[in-house]
């Protein structure tokens, strides 16, 4: 990532599928269950940069899971 992404304060859903090589609508669904909290503001709806970190990681540790138990 580049040091402008990282000093950012917080993502749109558009900008968090970018970096993540999410889809915005998988990211929308995950927002609406809860697993992903954002703000409104204005017509924007906005992830912090916190939470997006947060998100990656826990998203990444899952695949994994889901990789092991496959390979048992």
């Amino acid at each position: 990532m580049s040091e402008h992404v990282i000093d950012r304060f917080a993502f749109s859903i558009e900008e968090l599928a970018m970096l993540t090589a999410l889809s915005a609508p998988k990211i929308r669904k995950d927002i609406r269950e809860g697993r992903l909290k954002s703000l409104k503001k204005g017509r924007r709806r906005l992830i912090l940069k916190d939470e997006a970190i947060r998100y990656i990681n826990e998203d990444d540790s899952v695949e994994q899971e889901e990789k092991e138990a496959e390979d048992r």
